[in-house]
């Protein structure tokens, strides 16, 4: 403890005191959120809150036991199939995190013999179920397309490939049309963590990273995370039928944990339904983004390239991000320090995260707060 407070690394928990949205009230003070992946502003939308009210009489809240025993319910069942659908696949299953889900599903499909190939800066719970995993892996450049064709004469095993569509810490995105294609090549597996892409990017009704890549020719899986864009809570794994039965035989983080809470359930398939009839909410998020660049590059701000709603500020020493957004809470903006081991040493940062729910005025009067922070 005392080494990460001396290299200013220390973790503080801030507490919450009103819904998510972006004007909100943290550690009783009134400020102007830009912390939340709440990216289509339903986590406190008035149709999943119906759905909730509704249902919760029906299920109660806990699901009271592992989803093999009594606590799977039908709103599980019917999430599982409308997701499934939404995205083309043959089946899902549900965890009761992403975390868990990645966790869950590539400790069950991979073994000793396989190969993983996964970017460098994949989420901690793709590199930690890799690691957990015991197989062979190799950790390619960041947003590449890694040369996995011929590993086939090294083991005997599979080839998977791993990645995020929209990573969270730089806001950028994967060629996932060539990881798939170099997927095919290897007749492997090609594994994608939609959690912040998911209802945000792509083309069509509600789209997502792992939307249109699902069946070229390898099997082709997805984690889709809810506390994001469908403002909930757990996630589902999609993919083949066979696969997905296969994990309800062998992933641990399902087996083994207490199912989701029903109503958790009930506020994505809302959330899933504005998703798909409302699209105007996702052409006012891209508004919002496009917006903040706008501002950010004419007061010389320096945020990285990123066309998502995560859109990091890089600073690079620990200390000085910690001071910025020290400067910055106390004109009543929310924003977090990003630092080392999340991101690597000497890239801190600042992450603003927008979302449908912010105005122009929010976004405006941040980019004149940093302005005047960074001349500072």
């Amino acid at each position: 403890m005392e080494d990460v407070r001396a290299c200013h690394l220390l973790r503080e928990l801030d507490c919450r005191q009103s819904v998510q949205a972006p004007e909100t009230i943290i550690n009783h003070r009134k400020t102007i959120n830009f912390t939340s992946n709440d990216y289509l502003g339903l986590a406190s939308d008035p149709s999943v809150i119906e759905r909730v009210v509704r249902e919760l009489p029906v299920y109660g809240f806990g699901s009271g036991s592992a989803a093999l025993l009594s606590g799977r319910s039908s709103l599980h069942q019917e999430l599982e199939a409308r997701l499934a659908s939404f995205v083309g696949a043959e089946s899902a299953l549900l965890f009761s995190s992403g975390y868990l889900a990645n966790l869950g599903a590539i400790q069950a499909l991979v073994t000793a013999k396989d190969m993983i190939f996964h970017d460098r800066l994949n989420h901690a719970s793709l590199i930690d179920a890799v690691i957990a995993s015991g197989a062979k892996h190799k950790r390619y450049p960041h947003c590449s397309i890694p040369k996995i064709s011929d590993r086939g004469q090294e083991a005997d095993g599979v080839t998977f490939l791993l990645s995020e569509s929209v990573f969270s810490m730089d806001g950028d995105v994967a060629d996932l049309e060539a990881l798939s294609t170099q997927a095919i090549s290897a007749n492997g597996v090609f594994y994608i963590d939609d959690a912040h892409g998911f209802g945000v990017v792509g083309q069509g009704k509600g789209a997502g990273g792992i939307i249109n890549y699902r069946a070229k020719g390898s099997i082709t899986l997805g984690m889709i995370a809810f506390g994001k864009a469908l403002g909930s809570l757990g996630a589902a794994v999609v993919g083949p039928e066979e696969v997905i039965n296969l994990l309800v035989q062998k992933a641990r983080t399902f087996i083994y944990d207490t199912a989701s809470p029903p109503v958790c359930c009930a506020a994505a398939l809302a959330a899933l339904d504005v998703i798909i009839n409302k699209t105007s909410i996702r052409d006012r998020l891209e508004s919002n983004i496009q917006y903040f660049r706008s501002l950010a590059n004419s007061y010389n701000i320096p945020v990285m390239q990123s066309e998502t709603p995560i859109q990091p500020i890089l600073i690079g020493d620990e200390l000085v991000a910690l001071q910025v957004a020290e400067a910055l809470l106390s004109e009543g903006f929310y924003v977090k320090a990003i630092r080392s081991p999340t991101v690597p040493k000497g890239t801190a940062r600042i992450r603003v995260t927008l979302t449908a729910a912010h105005s122009e005025q929010h976004i405006s009067l941040l980019c004149e707060k940093l302005k005047t922070v960074f001349e500072r």
